[in-house]
């Protein structure tokens, strides 16, 4: 009985019930969207490892085998179930002396020849197309190779492989000469010149993104494994030395797709495990040693996972707040309005019991529902979710079971915990109070009211903290270094323990405080509302007393709305001052919009001809200039030294003004260009030893080799840095020294003295909407193997984008706030609907006694965009605090010359504005709609009345 109760309750009262649904759905649809996610870039991030992998298994010989051996070992390893593919790789190194054209030639690397197979994978990243066939001691040379310049076609290059033995107690040693005719040079694409080279295996470490493989710089010759190492390999086992000196790797390649799921990941270890002991017992009997390189890139994969979907979670709690306080709040209005039906109920026999079983069950039968509905617009909103982490939307959904289980608990879990509540409290209500048509209840335990103080206080408390930009955290640790009174440390500890937990629940506890003691049991707000809507005249009154009236409810919106309006801005702030820092750190690792770092020893005239052919030869380009690096000694301290062309640096290097301090920048570098006796000190020094503008400072360049020939009283024209943290906490994150500048001229002047130590930088500027990357590769292409490290500020930028777990949380925080704000407008909406439901014969009751439409809208929207204009104020002035003392705190960590501030580009402004746009337009738009709703029904309600 009591569940077709529930069943034909839930047909009648559609409307009311469609409040609660659409939160939850709104909620589940977020906790399914946020597990997709989770589970989306850690697929994402897995891949991305599992491509960076050139070999899945190897096994390395630690005894000497023979050709024919590795040809056993081959074959048994490919009848292993699991393995697609197998190939033998070996090496060979020599360093020596060697002749060319007659002449003695001093190698500057060791040589490392390659022997790679007829199926080696090596092929598939050699450009320009693997040769067709090979000849016995006919060589390939990497054209990275160090000196690939002293061969050409046709080179020979002799080697000489020797080892040692032992025959009837007497070492005997035997030399194998091999000379190698380059028969081309080659390129290899990355992953080709990882097996060439050796390097199977990388570390990912957690939240660093991927760390790629840099290629060994060395002299790499590749041969035929069949046609030149085979025979080698021959004669070094027929001679049974005690070390070889041919490594020998059998590489073997997996079938991952079979045998690695990214949704069973204990299952796929369990198998690569399998396989790897199947190839240990096929050739275990030979002295081999196998390696899974899979192992640990799965292993990790697995904790980044679930490290992933907790963090989603984390940054999704505010969603999950809403949904729950929105239900709440909804779940009191409406059953306040069943009070009729409940009096009756209860009249009619139901107990108390059978009431809120019945209550309960149509919170269970809403929650199932609101699960299910959430899965289906998840699977809808799937490209959403997934390009939100930064992933690539294949037309596959990727939510799995587990996802849809856990779904469908959450919102069950979430809707019981709404209802059960107000359908305790509905359920105990006494008949006769039931039966009222109206009955406000207000809160009277003292307990109720001191703990919104104790809330407004602690929270008001970290908004002051937020807004002085104070770390207690760094305090503390400076504290505990400098050795003071250890029962101060331990409670100042305690305190910036304290401190850090207020950090994410201070901004709750402060609305919640606000609202409570300000709105609900204060009578200014009211008086303030009424002062606002003075110029309504009577309208004015009537709407500041139905605020009066509710300020439970009121209370309640107010709170919402700051919340999430605080939370969006919080969120939007922090990700825009994120993403404005990583932009300028790289300009300032870069220099500007390219570099090029040159190797030492300097070479003065080949930097002056690089850049000029940069400049005349690169797309692109605007302006270029070269720093000169070295170094200087003081009596205070070793100064880092750099001089530059005072007017080519200004136009063509990144800076920012604040780097520069007792002068402006222009200002500086003009009295430095025009005396070559000053210098632009940098400013930790000048502050640690109280050094002014324009008094001086001696330097010495020759480290006293010429006396003090090259040493002279330089005066201080400005300073360069930032202020440098205090000695105590250097000592825990490492001290930093930034440059001084130098003229010009001195650096002319000085000469062979700064020659040899010192260091060059060409920077290079590039006109608007000019490819960086494209630039970049042009100018590596200009210079000389060997000679300089190109670097591009949107290499750097690229790199940043790799990193799929950083970009994923940062971007499902993105849509947490988009959700939020959604779910807080529709929370607003329904409320709102449901309180005018609850007024309807009020407001026909005025409409009747002469209030026309347009009165009674502007009535009630007084009323109700009072507590929205307030909470909006309210939580985007709070959530500036937030931002504000979040960047000003994290910039006592950073010792970089980069500092985080507080910006609101245009997207990041436009997010905030369509947020508050939303919430103002759900608060109108039902307003409206109830209004010109009572209106046609008015007829009836009259006769009702």
């Amino acid at each position: 009985m009591s569940l077709s109760y529930t069943f034909k309750r839930l047909i009648r009262s559609w409307g009311l019930f469609i409040a609660l649904f659409l939160g939850i759905v709104l909620a589940s649809t977020f906790f399914a969207g946020v597990n997709v996610g989770a589970d989306t870039a850690a697929k994402q991030a897995l891949d991305q490892a599992l491509s960076q992998v050139p070999v899945d298994i190897y096994a390395s010989a630690y005894s000497v085998l023979s050709s024919n051996n590795l040809t056993d070992i081959t074959q048994k390893i490919l009848n292993v179930s699991g393995v697609n593919e197998v190939e033998v790789i070996s090496r060979v190194s020599s360093f020596q002396y060697g002749t060319l054209d007659g002449k003695d030639t001093v190698y500057t690397s060791g040589f490392t020849v390659v022997g790679i197979s007829n199926r080696s994978r090596v092929y598939d990243g050699w450009v320009g197309g693997a040769p067709s066939f090979w000849e016995e001691n006919k060589t390939y040379v990497w054209v990275d190779s160090i000196n690939a310049d002293l061969w050409e076609e046709g080179s020979v290059i002799p080697l000489n492989i020797t080892m040692s033995s032992y025959r009837n107690g007497d070492p005997i040693e035997l030399s194998l000469p091999i000379n190698l005719m380059v028969a081309g040079f080659v390129r290899l694409e990355e992953k080709a010149l990882s097996i060439a080279q050796g390097s199977y295996y990388y570390i990912q470490p957690f939240g660093l993104g991927i760390v790629q493989i840099q290629p060994m710089p060395e002299n790499l010759l590749i041969v035929s494994w069949e046609e030149t190492l085979a025979p080698l390999l021959d004669a070094v086992y027929e001679f049974s030395p005690s070390y070889s000196p041919i490594s020998t790797d059998v590489l073997v390649f997996i079938d991952r797709n079979s045998l690695i799921s990214v949704w069973d990941i204990p299952s796929s270890l369990q198998k690569l495990d399998v396989v790897k002991r199947n190839i240990d017992n096929k050739i275990g009997k030979y002295g081999i040693n196998t390696f899974n390189n899979l192992y640990s890139i799965l292993m990790m994969y697995q904790f980044t996972s679930s490290i992933m979907r907790l963090s989603f979670i984390v940054v999704s709690l505010p969603v999950f707040f809403v949904a729950w306080y929105m239900g709440t709040t909804i779940s009191d209005v409406s059953f306040n309005l069943r009070r009729r039906e409940i009096g009756l109920l209860l009249t009619k026999g139901f107990s108390r019991r059978q009431l809120l079983r019945m209550f309960l069950t149509e919170a269970l039968l809403i929650g199932l529902a609101g699960g299910v509905v959430g899965i289906a617009l998840t699977l809808a909103l799937n490209p959403l979710f997934v390009k939100a982490v930064g992933g690539e939307y294949i037309g596959t959904p990727l939510i799995g079971i587990d996802t849809a289980i856990l779904t469908v608990v959450f919102s069950v879990i979430i809707t019981l915990l709404v209802v059960f509540g107000s359908a305790r409290r509905a359920s105990n209500m006494a008949t006769v109070d039931a039966l009222r048509e109206y009955m406000y209840v207000e809160e009277v335990k003292p307990y109720k009211k001191l703990w919104p103080w104790v809330a407004f206080l602690l929270g008001t408390y970290k908004m002051v903290i937020f807004l002085s930009g104070v770390n207690l955290m760094i305090e503390f640790m400076r504290l505990a270094m400098s050795g003071g009174n250890f029962l101060v440390g331990l409670l100042v500890g305690i305190w910036a323990l304290f401190d850090a937990v207020l950090t994410y629940i201070g901004p709750f506890l402060f609305f919640w405080g606000f609202t409570k003691i300000f709105i609900r049991w204060s009578l200014k707000f009211q008086e303030i509302t009424a002062k606002a809507a003075k110029f309504l005249g009577d309208l004015g009154v009537l709407a500041t007393r139905s605020v009066r009236r509710n300020p439970a409810r009121a209370a309640s919106i107010a709170f919402l709305i700051a919340l999430i309006i605080g939370y969006g801005v919080q969120i939007t702030g922090i990700l825009a001052s994120d993403q404005d820092y990583n932009v300028r750190i790289a300009y300032a690792n870069v220099g500007a919009d390219v570099s090029v770092v040159l190797t030492q020893p300097l070479n003065v005239s080949f930097t002056t001809d690089l850049r000029d052919n940069i400049r005349s030869n690169v797309s692109g380009v605007a302006s270029t200039t070269t720093e000169y690096s070295f170094y200087g000694e003081s009596s205070f301290a070793g100064l880092q030294l750099k001089t530059i062309n005072t007017t080519e640096w200004l136009n063509t290097a990144y800076y920012e003004d604040n780097w520069f301090s007792g002068r402006d920048v222009k200002t500086a570098f003009q009295l430095l260009s025009s005396d070559n006796r000053s210098i632009i000190l940098e400013r930790g020094i000048a502050e640690t030893n109280d050094l002014k503008v324009d008094e001086t400072i001696w330097v010495s360049f020759d480290r006293g080799f010429d006396g003090d020939k090259y040493a002279w009283d330089l005066t201080i024209v400005g300073f360069f840095g930032t202020k440098r943290p205090e000695p105590s906490f250097g000592q825990i994150i490492g001290t930093y020294q930034y440059w001084s500048y130098v003229s010009e001229s001195l650096f002319q002047e000085l000469g062979a003295v700064v020659t040899d130590s010192s260091s060059a930088r060409i920077l290079v500027k590039l006109n608007g909407g000019t490819n960086g990357t494209a630039v970049a590769n042009e100018i590596r292409d200009l210079i000389p193997r060997g000679m300089g490290t190109v670097y591009s500020v949107s290499e750097q930028l690229q790199e940043q984008q790799s990193n799929f777990i950083y970009l994923g949380t940062l971007n499902v925080q993105r849509l947490g706030v988009a959700f939020a704000i959604l779910a807080t407008s529709i929370g607003t909406a329904l409320v709102t609907l449901v309180s005018l439901k609850e007024r309807q014969r009020e407001a026909s009751i005025m409409s009747v006694r002469g209030l026309s439409y347009k009165q009674l809208a502007i009535m009630l929207l007084t009323e109700n965009l009072a507590v929205v204009t307030f909470a909006v104020l309210l939580g985007v002035a709070a959530g500036l605090i937030i931002v504000y003392g979040n960047v000003v705190s994290s910039n006592s960590t950073v010792i970089s010359i980069i500092a985080k501030r507080v910006v609101f580009p245009a997207d990041a402004l436009l997010t905030i504005f369509a947020s508050i746009g939303l919430v103002f337009a759900s608060t109108i738009a039902p307003v409206l709609f109830m209004v010109r709703k009572y209106i046609s029904r008015l007829e009836r309600v009259v006769r009702q009345v």
